[in-house]
């Protein structure tokens, strides 16, 4: 990689959500967001590096040496990876799959591994934490501010960062360990 990577972004499309996937129909759903990324955003290609399907696949889709795009803002984006996961993981909407969620902890901790990134709010951050408007950091301070919901109010037990230190790294920190081992007797 020829970026400095230090954040890994954790993303929801809402939609298109579970119910427009049929198990087979990864690349039109790519092709699809990408579309709507170039046409109606005006970006440059698809916004995300990654897409998890909710059936555990991962599709890489925009170069990793390239930063992503999209509302998150340039802050982020400079030295991130984004990762859009399919689903409306908003409560009461998609309930996320073993093999979904599985995915979403593996590839997490792979990133941080091999970026050498310790799971933290600095490192690992929710789209739901920065305004959507003038592109800064607001962490749980969202009421005063204009923030979208993802990855999800229910993503993990939702989209705060007690949320996240309690529900989300506790299992990508986990992860990590068993790749450490993993890589080790290898």
């Amino acid at each position: 990689f020829n970026r400095t990577i230090n954040m890994i972004q954790q993303h929801h499309t809402w939609a298109p959500s579970y119910k427009h996937f049929n198990g087979s129909n990864h690349f039109n759903m790519i092709r699809g967001m990408e579309n709507h990324h170039v046409k109606k955003m005006g970006w440059s290609q698809i916004a995300q590096n990654i897409t998890t399907f909710p059936d555990g696949k991962i599709v890489v889709s925009r170069p990793f040496d390239i930063a992503p795009e999209g509302s998150i803002g340039p802050t982020a984006n400079a030295t991130g990876i984004a990762i859009e996961h399919v689903g409306n993981f908003d409560m009461g909407h998609d309930v996320m799959t073993k093999e979904h969620r599985d995915t979403i902890i593996y590839i997490t901790a792979l990133l941080c591994l091999k970026f050498g990134l310790t799971p933290s709010v600095d490192t690992i951050t929710y789209h739901h934490w920065w305004h959507y408007k003038t592109k800064e950091r607001v962490l749980d301070n969202t009421a005063d501010y204009d923030v979208k919901s993802c990855p999800g109010t229910a993503f993990f037990g939702g989209n705060s960062t007690k949320s996240a230190k309690e529900n989300f790294y506790p299992h990508v920190i986990e992860k990590m360990e068993e790749l450490k081992r993993e890589l080790s007797t290898s």
